[in-house]
């Protein structure tokens, strides 16, 4: 097992926490502007943060699969 560098770990949590925290924010904005009614507001965002999650979890498995395949290759 190889060494991961500490600024390979904060790229790739800032990437995931990007891709959980960008659309929830961006779609309670949009709705909020859209119907001005602050629950419909939260609540779309809670659904799209969960299924925002569910992509960022994909792209961490395949974030993780490219650091184990880096480490691979060095003969590590």
């Amino acid at each position: 097992m190889g060494k991961i560098s500490r600024l390979d770990v904060y790229a790739k949590g800032s990437l995931v926490a990007l891709v959980i925290g960008l659309p929830a924010v961006a779609s309670f904005l949009i709705t909020w502007r859209i119907t001005s009614n602050l629950l419909i507001s939260i609540a779309v965002s809670i659904v799209v943060y969960f299924i925002s999650m569910g992509f960022a979890f994909k792209i961490a498995k395949i974030l993780a699969k490219g650091s184990n395949s880096n480490n691979n290759k060095d003969g590590l």
